[in-house]
């Protein structure tokens, strides 16, 4: 189909240009199918398609026939890093005169302010807090595109995502959903009352390949063969080495974060000869960006990595560093990169041969496991370059045998099952469902619920129902819902908190249950890292270190300086719950580090962990911290709500308390704060005073950031 044709489906002339400026002049078969099957007529679309077959643009197309129809289009993506991809995506029709938004996070935050805007990206959970707190222009919302939809079957994702199809179901709110790798399509298509496009299509061939260890041979299923010569490590260096030998860029992908650097640099000991190939120049503007990370040790391995073509890439990053990676990964400066999978399901990040692992280790298990189908699926997915490679490799590097493998090129992803009934997922929804009005009696919740992939695939609500008996006396008992007879309920101002600041009504009651007398720093840090919102993202720090901090944590419990275990127990010895009592000790020490100044490097040094971890536990923190302030503030406790809301922002930005009037000004953060406390600037009113020639001989203060910081002050005035 010639986009030309676009305009017979009500498509402007204009954003037609722009699709042929862009190369486009004909629809691929997905595009054309979901165009065929109503993507301009408002019917529900489920859109399954390989990666790189173009399903940004079916969910594109149908954002901006709304937005010319004067209504408003939502993108959901599960990660921030993919909102701010996607972000910067939509930002070419701004030419267009169209407003493009971000929403990811202030997730009490009714954000009025994006009515202004005609396309909207945000993550799953922000587009989950704004259904509770019912903003004006949600009305306007014409359709909403939820990508990566195969993440209905995320344990902690998928429910999330559940209750937005079910509450979007109950209005007149176009939904589209897009994945490359759903068992049960038609399942879901069925769901949500749609059409599905189910095409096998790629701009890139796919060739997958198995690596044979007897014969030290890649089997390709095209029939080609190619032996791997290479002597220098396990399969997946010896490949990769031939790879770049034969000037072809590789991804590998590995589930363990400390052998991403150790395999990195142990195929740098054998690159000598390649050296000549890389561009300095090239390498020199990356590193360039590179000295903007915190960690000093961060930058020394990646530079050394970078020179020789070869990089690194996991969530213990710093955002820069990961940045920096990947814009050179795309520019083919770095020419091999060895990264965990969570990159298979983040940035876009091609290549033309991937290595795949299909093996990890479960904790739980403490054994080796195989993989999901659909996860070999996402990772082999990033195979082939578009408009740079005909075909796309895809290699098994560490199958047990050819027959394992070929189970993963052969088989289908495993079909998608509902999350829902957890205890935790129906705490949290059911509340949300009450405190927002939804939902005030027993039929009104089961209505909704019927509305869910749970019931569709299951038939009844009895199992359902006896889970969410036990959800409603817990909220009856932790005084955030009240019963009105038999049938009647609302949500309490407690309630109603709790679920604007999108917190597990859990992580309240624990908050509630263990408050002292007086706000006190390192308790309230406890209590944070003690809630289940922060154990389901918390960094992993080693259980040897966690068993070395032990003793600290009983002795300060015995004084009181942190809650004691038996707290967070019910009548009897619960050795799980102790454990992560002695987790959540370590975790409150490490962000005390960091509000105390503590630099990145001593940090990351001293419990394990990278800069991105710290970061991630950081902006973690802060959000529990600030959101169980406004729970203080509820319940009239001033002073803690005080102390919390501090704390809050000194987690978000690491500094001590006299830092915090400082680190307003955007250019200063914890380290240029603290420079100009040691020069005895302490306040705004002493930077007002100070001449910019002084501030500009300060160590980190170049023009530009002393220029930034003087324009900020003459807007205060």
């Amino acid at each position: 189909m010639k986009v030309e044709k676009l305009v017979e489906y009500g498509l402007p002339r204009e954003y037609v240009e722009t699709l042929l400026q862009n190369g486009i002049d004909k629809l691929n078969p997905v595009q054309k199918q979901a165009v065929e099957k109503g993507l301009f007529t408002d019917k529900n679309l489920v859109v399954v398609a390989p990666t790189a077959s173009g399903k940004t643009l079916v969910g594109e197309m149908a954002l901006v026939k709304k937005a010319y129809e004067k209504k408003i289009g939502l993108y959901l993506v599960p990660l921030r890093a993919l909102a701010s991809e996607k972000y910067y995506d939509f930002k070419k029709l701004e030419k267009l005169g169209f407003r493009i938004g971000i929403s990811t996070g202030d997730y009490e935050s009714p954000a009025e302010y994006l009515r202004r805007y005609d396309i909207i990206v945000a993550t799953y959970e922000r587009f989950d807090s704004l259904l509770r707190l019912k903003p004006s222009w949600l009305r306007r919302i014409g359709t909403v595109v939820i990508d990566e939809l195969h993440m209905i079957g995320d344990d902690e994702r998928g429910p999330i995502l559940e209750m937005i199809i079910a509450r979007l179901l109950r209005t007149n709110i176009q939904i589209i959903g897009l994945s490359a790798t759903i068992g049960n399509p038609l399942d879901l298509a069925k769901w949500i009352n749609a059409e599905l496009v189910d095409v096998p299509y790629r701009p890139v061939k796919l060739v997958e390949g198995i690596y044979d260890r007897k014969k030290h041979k890649i089997l390709f299923m095209d029939g080609r063969e190619e032996k791997i010569v290479h002597r220098i490590g396990n399969a997946a260096l010896n490949i990769a080495l031939q790879s770049i030998s034969a000037g072809i860029q590789v991804l590998v992908f590995v589930h363990n974060r400390r052998k991403t650097e150790e395999w990195a640099y142990k195929l740098t000991e054998h690159l000598g000869l390649f050296q000549h190939l890389i561009d300095k120049r090239k390498v020199d503007e990356l590193l360039k960006k590179l000295k903007e990370s915190p960690s000093r040790v961060e930058r020394e391995k990646l530079e050394y990595l970078i020179k020789r073509g070869v990089a690194y890439h996991h969530a213990g990053l710093s955002n820069i560093a990961r940045k920096v990676v990947e814009e050179g990964f795309r520019n083919r400066v770095i020419r091999i990169v060895f990264a965990t999978p969570t990159l298979a399901a983040g940035v876009n990040l091609p290549a033309r041969r991937v290595l795949v692992s299909i093996k990890r280790y479960s904790p739980l298990r403490r054994k080796t496991v195989n993989i999901p189908i659909y996860e070999y699926k996402q990772m082999a997915g990033r195979a082939g370059r578009p408009k740079f490679d005909p075909f796309g490799e895809a290699i098994i590097y560490d199958a047990n045998n050819n027959s394992e493998a070929m189970k993963y090129i052969r088989s289908p992803p495993e079909p998608i099952y509902s999350k829902l009934n957890n205890e935790r997922s129906l705490r949290i929804h059911t509340l949300s469902l009450i405190a927002s009005g939804d939902a005030n009696e027993m039929n009104e919740l089961m209505q909704i619920y019927k509305n869910t992939l749970f019931y569709k695939q299951y038939g009844n609500l009895e199992n359902l129902k006896l889970t969410i008996d036990k959800v409603l006396d817990e909220l009856a008992q932790w005084e955030m819902i009240r019963f009105i007879g038999n049938k009647e309920f609302y949500a309490t101002s407690l309630g109603v908190i709790t679920s604007k600041t999108y917190l597990d009504p859990l992580s309240v009651n624990i908050f509630i249950k263990n408050l002292p007398e007086k706000p006190r720093e390192f308790y309230l840090l406890f209590l944070i890292t003690m809630t289940p919102d922060y154990m389901r993202s918390k960094p992993y720090i080693n259980s040897r270190l966690v068993d070395y901090y032990e003793n600290e944590a009983i002795i300060l419990a015995e004084d009181n300086i942190i809650p004691k275990p038996e707290n967070f127990m019910d009548e009897y010895y619960d050795y799980y719950m102790y454990k992560l009592w002695a987790q959540a000790f370590v975790h409150a020490k490490m962000l005390h580090d960091w509000i105390n100044e503590v630099d990145e490097d001593t940090i990351s040094e001293k419990y394990g962990i990278g800069p991105g971890d710290i970061y991630s536990a950081r902006d973690t923190a802060s959000w529990i911290a600030g959101a169980l302030s406004k729970v203080a503030r509820t319940m009239n406790l001033l002073s803690m709500d005080e102390a919390l809301d501090k704390l809050s922002i000194r987690l978000e930005y690491g500094v001590k308390e006299d830092a915090l009037e400082l680190v307003k000004l955007q250019g200063i953060g914890r380290v240029r704060a603290r420079t100009l406390i040691n020069h005895g600037i302490r306040t705004l009113k002493d930077l007002a005073k100070t001449p910019p020639s002084v501030l500009e001989k300060l160590p980190g203060f170049g023009p530009r950031i002393v220029r930034l910081i003087y324009e900020q002050l003459e807007n205060l005035k």
